[in-house]
């Protein structure tokens, strides 16, 4: 689930990035789609196309419909008019909005910055694909652009050798803490900026997963960032925003037949949106995610490796199936997560209640989301139905065993360095590849047989007379 909500960071972080370089235009004396479109061209390698714009300079405000944020083409490189551009090709990598209303208080302007009442964009539509190695097929857009209006852009090489090496730190697996994301630079705006409220509504944000064909679909995506306040001269003091965002998240299979998960989510809390010291967006963001009640989990493989290690515990009549079914989320479950690079860490331990038993990931724990690599220290607790239901279980299929006089000892010996307050409780540790992770329970399990040979030393006639029994 941190690793599906990071993916959903990604664009969003792509979105903001724009809005920034589109309200430097704003306080422009020429607002045209073409200045728009060719500002937006000048800075990212992307095509960009509107459907239409209505501005109303006096009150502050202009509207931009049917925004198309596309792969570059040789329109967009020889800066080609709006009106006389041939259509964008169609393709799998895209952003769209339905409609961008921005309302600024040109009172501010005059002293030199820019206050935004809001900015609303109205149905987000944004797809693109991500392979094993961690990267996207939005990530071409961010690139600078090697031709600008028809010539070669001077600051072309320098860009994009700081961008190829922000992308290759941001994939060492021990997370390079000089490591920046370069995607957007505090600098690029050109007056110190506050937005009261940037408002998403009815977005949808689709990902393909190239190498599995997952298909990962967040919809209903309503949110917004608001109290944001940014000086590019004071940093230290003006570098702050409220997020706040909900929606419904889907996992499937190749050609969308198989559900892996579907899960309501909410993520808010207080952010930094730039780095103070280099100025590029923050590379180490901590933020809430929370977890809605009745969230299902269908297929988590940490659980079913988790299930595979305890078959002496399950002979004994412990019932795993608990971990091996469909998860169901009992009560909502708030996680704080931290995020450098490409990096998810647990800032403090992070408790989930599913199917009545509670699953708890330790403070420290970490995943890789370019490689999949993680280290996890968790434990899962059994609900007391659940624990209770095994110690009766366990004494019946040991009598048949062992016998009973013998049952009551041998379990005792088997679950009591799994038992914590009454309950069965497993703490473990997971490492690895996410999708094949090595689990190791990091307590001592005792062999079914060993039990018994302790048993036999302990009191050797009560095993006879339970053999004899039988």
């Amino acid at each position: 689930m941190r690793k599906i909500a990071f993916r959903l960071i990604v664009p969003l972080l792509f979105v903001v990035a724009l809005c920034f370089v589109l309200l430097g235009i704003f306080v422009s004396k020429k607002i045209t789609k073409n200045s728009i479109v060719s500002q937006l061209e000048a800075q990212k390698n992307l095509r960009v196309d509107i459907g239409e714009m209505r501005t109303g300079i006096f009150g502050g405000k202009v509207v931009l419909s049917d925004i198309l944020l596309g792969p570059r083409d040789k329109n967009a490189n020889n800066g080609t008019p709006v009106t006389e551009r041939a259509d964008p090709i169609e393709s799998q990598t895209r952003v769209k909005i339905n409609k961008a209303i921005i309302k600024v208080r040109l009172i501010d302007l005059l002293f030199g910055r820019l206050s935004i009442d809001t900015l609303i964009i109205d149905r987000l539509d944004i797809a693109y694909a991500i392979d094993e190695e961690g990267d996207h097929t939005l990530d071409p857009m961010l690139d600078p652009p090697k031709y600008v209006r028809g010539a070669l852009n001077p600051e072309y090489e320098e860009k994009r050798k700081r961008r190829e090496l922000a992308k290759a730190r941001r994939k060492m697996k021990s997370g390079d803490e000089n490591a920046v994301d370069d995607s957007f630079n505090v600098s690029e705006m050109t007056m110190a900026t506050k937005l009261r409220s940037l408002i998403l509504l009815d977005s949808i944000i689709s990902i393909e997963l190239i190498k599995s064909k997952n298909r990962i679909a967040f919809t209903g995506v309503q949110g917004s960032v608001s109290d944001l306040d940014i000086d590019p001269q004071d940093l230290g003091s003006h570098n702050s925003a409220y997020i706040e965002l909900s929606g419904n998240l889907s996992v499937k299979g190749p050609q969308r037949i198989q559900e892996y998960a579907s899960l309501t989510l909410l993520a808010d809390g207080k952010i930094q949106p730039f780095d103070s010291q280099t100025g590029f967006l923050n590379p180490d963001l901590i933020t809430d995610l929370t977890v809605k009640k009745g969230s299902r989990i269908m297929s988590l493989p940490i659980a079913s490796k988790l299930a595979s290690t305890l078959d002496q515990l399950e002979k004994a009549g412990l019932d795993i199936s608990v971990i091996e079914k469909i998860l169901v989320v009992n009560e909502d479950s708030k996680f704080r997560l931290g995020l450098r690079n490409y990096v998810l860490r647990a800032v403090e331990p992070l408790p989930a209640i599913f199917n009545g038993n509670r699953l708890l990931i330790d403070e420290g724990a970490w995943l890789n989301t370019a490689n999949d690599e993680h280290l996890i220290n968790a434990s899962f607790t059994f609900s007391e139905k659940i624990s209770n239901s095994t110690f009766t279980r366990a004494n019946k299929a040991l009598s048949e065993i062992v016998g009973k006089g013998v049952a009551g000892p041998v379990a005792e010996l088997l679950f009591t360095p799994v038992t914590k307050e009454g309950r069965i409780h497993i703490p473990f540790v997971s490492r690895g590849d996410f999708n094949r992770p090595k689990v190791r329970v990091t307590v001592a399990l005792r062999d079914l047989a060993d039990a018994v040979k302790e048993s036999l030393k302990k009191d050797p006639l009560s095993l006879l007379k339970g053999l004899l029994d039988r």
